[in-house]
């Protein structure tokens, strides 16, 4: 076993120098001593009077945050928007519940209710588990020893975008209880957690993103008046904590991941409120610079971020759209090709988006959004984030698909953008389009809108190649199972990243890629082909086979499936080619708000549950199927019943399945 890793490592190190090169290994090499020393080392923070001189407009310390102020406020990450605007957003009528919640410690926090009497966060617990992780050295802190417990949960509570909630309610009441607030719930985060202690300085991505919201709190509460300099200077000396400690902790490793590049925009971000400090100034233009070249590391030329998961597309293109507004309010704009790069994986989400706006979860889902603005934010809709591309590209056809001027715009561009956003004239984006580099396809038509996955596996995806989801204008039919954890239940953990979850085909009850681990998987073995496709005004085809079974005990076996989308009917037809008696099974998952009614062995009827909401869907298949009750995550820590459509059988390859799901009437999707 031993010398199989050896190997294994060897194979990996080989291929990440053939891909990133010889100077990427090095480099790797180079921050990991860079890390260690830093472990190893105590870090004290200046003195207050030291920090303050290192500015350079700094004149007296009765002037600082005055003068503070005055040069950074061009430059912060939000901008103030008037009360019209915010009042023409659903969103806003949530500030003042969001900020008396929060404050009361009563929040809904991935999937768990935390009761913190009073805000007195204990900010090393997982809330779900009650376990708690120690006030520790960083380097000391093991937070994946896959005991029941989960760190995302105290994680996700540092990573402070509870700082929106009460800024906003700030800012449209006028309340300075909310100022008061904030200052209290940080101070007392800073109390609980000092520099390089404690498991919330474990993991350089969440410095990074505590970072950036740390940076919105000056954005949002600059000017209360009940905010004394003196506690400002200690925030901004803990802001710059944060970049010091960030700036020797990069997660550069061999595959450089969204991790990465979070750090990249921490550093971006803190040097934007810092950029009058000499450290602020360097490390926006490090993170400016890593930014841009991660572009080409990390985001395929069709625009799709190569970890092959939705919302890690999602989160990735949050921090690419906020870094183009701060690069642009500093005066050292993206250049033209980043911008474009950007700009595609804009209108990837514009196609994977459905006509309700909830997404497909597509790999690894852990509700990781960067601007997360009201509690009750419905984190899969991302059509608040389309409006904020529509603003900063100015594209009509992504205001199309977006709606409504969002919050995520509101709070980022201010009137001045909604005056953009008014001004765009809509435009259809109907077309079906396939994303080669990155494996996925979208299908759509006035009545179906399809999401097909035609890639490898990736190192945020799951075992979903071939898999694909379906749309109408009232919601999903066949969805992606989602993720529900990550450390807290592994047996869980991998069946919704099984092959079996994913409305795809498995033979011989057998994972298309061996599981390594809760992340990882030994290999890959699916080399996937495109085929065929084909595109109409009425519709699309798709072909596409993998090879993951080629070794199989009673036979090699290709699994190709064909979608075929015209008009109001998605055919879906797989064929098992090869030799040998198989096993084969295949799962569709259907949210459990739908009726199901089976009409025959191979036939279904698929409403909406509520009376005169949606319109029918038919489904027909080759094989006789049962539907028996089952689970789905909707969002990260949560499980919700679902309908699975299982056909099991035993039969001698080649052999074809066929499904057809026909809506017998449906409104526009798009």
């Amino acid at each position: 076993m031993a010398y199989q890793n050896l190997v294994r490592r060897i194979k990996f190190l080989i291929a990440s120098a053939r891909r990133h090169g010889v100077g990427h290994i090095v480099q790797v090499f180079r921050q990991a001593v860079r890390r260690r020393r830093y472990a190893r080392q105590q870090h004290p923070s200046p003195n207050l009077e030291s920090f303050q001189r290192q500015f350079t407009f700094f004149r007296t310390p009765e002037t600082f945050v005055a003068d503070f102020h005055l040069a950074t406020v061009p430059r912060l990450p939000f901008v103030a928007a008037t009360g019209a605007t915010l009042a023409g957003i659903p969103a806003s009528a949530n500030f003042l519940g969001d900020a008396e919640r929060f404050a009361a410690g009563n929040i809904l926090l991935l999937g768990c209710q935390i009761a913190a009497p009073g805000g007195g966060y204990d900010w090393h617990r997982d809330y779900g588990s009650q376990a708690r992780w120690p006030l520790d050295h960083f380097a000391r802190i093991r937070f994946m020893d896959g005991d029941g417990a989960d760190v995302k949960y105290p994680w996700e509570l540092s990573r402070m975008y509870w700082i929106a909630w009460l800024g906003n309610a700030h800012r449209t009441s006028s309340d300075e209880r909310w100022a008061n607030e904030f200052q209290r719930i940080v101070s007392d985060w800073q109390r609980q957690n000092p520099r390089d202690q404690g498991v919330n300085w474990a993991m350089p991505m969440e410095v990074a993103i505590r970072g950036f919201w740390l940076a919105c709190g000056y954005s949002l509460f600059a000017g209360a008046p009940s905010i004394g300099s003196d506690w400002w200077k200690n925030y901004l000396l803990m802001v710059w904590e944060h970049g010091d400690h960030l700036s020797h902790n990069l997660e550069y490793f061999f595959n450089l991941t969204n991790h990465y590049l979070s750090n990249c925009f921490g550093l971006l971000a803190i040097g934007a409120l810092l950029h009058t400090h000499p450290d602020g100034k360097r490390w926006f233009a490090d993170g400016r610079k890593w930014m841009i070249e991660q572009l080409s590391a990390q985001v395929m030329d069709d625009g799709v971020h190569y970890e092959r998961s939705i919302g890690y597309h999602r989160l990735v293109l949050e921090m690419y759209l906020i870094a183009l507004l701060l690069c642009q309010r500093a005066g050292d704009p993206f250049p033209e090709p980043a911008r474009r790069k950007i700009e595609r994986m804009v209108e990837f989400l514009c196609d994977y988006l459905p006509p309700t706006g909830t997404v497909p979860q597509f790999g690894d889902s852990d509700d990781g959004v960067l601007l997360r603005l009201t509690e009750p934010q419905p984190l899969y809709d991302h059509r608040g984030l389309l409006a904020l591309a529509a603003v900063i590209f100015q594209r009509g056809e992504y205001k199309q698909r977006a709606g409504d001027f969002s919050l995520e715009a509101a709070m980022l561009t201010g009137d001045a953008g909604k005056d953009i956003y008014d001004a765009l004239e809509s435009r259809p984006r109907e077309e079906s389009r396939l994303y080669p580099d990155g494996g996925f396809a979208v299908l759509r038509n006035r009545w179906l809108h399809v999401v097909a996955d035609v890639g490898p596996i990736g190192l945020h995806g799951n075992n979903d190649t071939l898999s694909f989801t379906l749309h109408t204008a009232g919601g999903g039919i066949v969805i992606d199972p989602g993720t529900f954890c990550y450390t807290r239940d592994p047996e869980r953990r991998n069946e919704l990243r099984s092959t079996r979850a994913h409305n795809a085909p498995m033979i011989d009850k057998t994972e298309i890629a061996p599981f390594d681990g809760l992340w990882r998987v030994k290999q890959d073995s699916t080399n996937v082909k495109i085929l065929a496709w084909e595109t109409s005004s009425n519709g699309a085809t798709l072909v596409a086979e993998h090879h993951a079974y080629q070794t199989l005990n009673s036979g090699s076996i290709t699994v190709r499936r064909r979608w075929e989308l015209r008009g109001e009917a998605l055919s879906v037809e797989d064929e098992i080619l090869g030799s040998g008696e198989h096993h084969v099974e295949v799962r569709f998952t259907l949210p459990g708000g739908l009726s199901v009614t089976q009409a025959g062995p191979t036939q279904a009827t698929i409403n909406e549950a509520e009376a005169g909401k949606g319109e029918a869907v038919e489904l027909e298949c080759s094989h006789p199927f049962t539907i028996v009750p089952g689970w789905y995550s909707p969002s990260y820590g949560v499980a919700e019943p679902a309908w699975w459509l299982v056909m099991s059988f035993d039969t001698s390859a080649p052999t074809r399945l066929r499904y057809l799901w026909r809506v017998r009437k449906q409104p526009h999707v798009s």
